[in-house]
């Protein structure tokens, strides 16, 4: 497992993986109150995560379990980190091996000495960011119960389609797009298929070629 952020084509690796982190989904409860009843409780709209901090060692020595490439200068990491906070932009947080691919607002960066070896241990505060421009869509059933018509299908279709990458875009949230499934294996394989070497790591104004779903996963 490896977490990482990216900023504008900037990704940061750290460089010793986290003990454990921690991510949350969910939807707030509005309270209704019905007499002789009482209050009861409705879904309403989707939480957004503020837990806890993410804790990480940013070493200034070099040891075997860091992660290859890192480096073994805590100002590197705490140069960037903080900047990105002060930015108050979203950045981009990933935890491979998971489904955790989104984007939030680094809150705070604290750190700490505490043991004369100049190795730092920092503190992310995080919130998952929203796109106030989006909208977010309930899955429809297979046929709408008001008008009978058949759900909208997704955007794929026999043949090779292009697609230019937008600000925001994931591989994961274009093969939800195209294929109704946003699982690793797709985004790799559309990562592959376009000769993409980082599938967490793509550029606004690049085309891409989606091709059939058959075709995509080597069926």
């Amino acid at each position: 497992m490896q977490i990482c952020f990216i900023k504008d084509g900037t990704a940061l690796t750290l460089p010793v993986t986290p003990a454990g982190y921690a991510w949350g989904v969910g939807r707030n409860l509005e309270t209704i109150n019905i007499s002789q009843l009482g209050d009861v409780y409705r879904p309403g709209g989707r939480s957004r995560f503020s837990g806890e901090a993410l804790e990480c060692l940013l070493p200034a020595q070099d040891y075997p379990w860091m992660e290859p490439g890192a480096i073994a200068n805590p100002q590197y990491y705490l140069d960037i980190l903080t900047a990105w906070a002060a930015a108050g932009e979203p950045v981009r947080y990933i935890v491979s091996g998971t489904q955790i691919n989104t984007q939030v607002y680094l809150e705070s960066v604290e750190w700490r000495e505490r043991d004369g070896t100049g190795d730092v241990y920092a503190s992310i505060w995080m919130r998952e960011y929203t796109d106030l421009e989006a909208r977010e869509v309930a899955a429809a059933d297979p046929m709408d119960s008001a008008t009978g018509n058949a759900s909208r299908p997704v955007e794929g279709s026999g043949s090779n389609q292009s697609y230019t990458i937008v600000r925001g875009d994931t591989l994961s949230t274009i093969c939800r797009r195209y294929y109704g499934k946003y699982s690793a294996t797709y985004y790799n394989a559309l990562a592959k298929y376009n000769g993409i070497r980082n599938p967490h790591l793509i550029y606004p104004g690049t085309t891409i070629t989606i091709p059939p779903e058959s075709v995509l996963l080597g069926g």
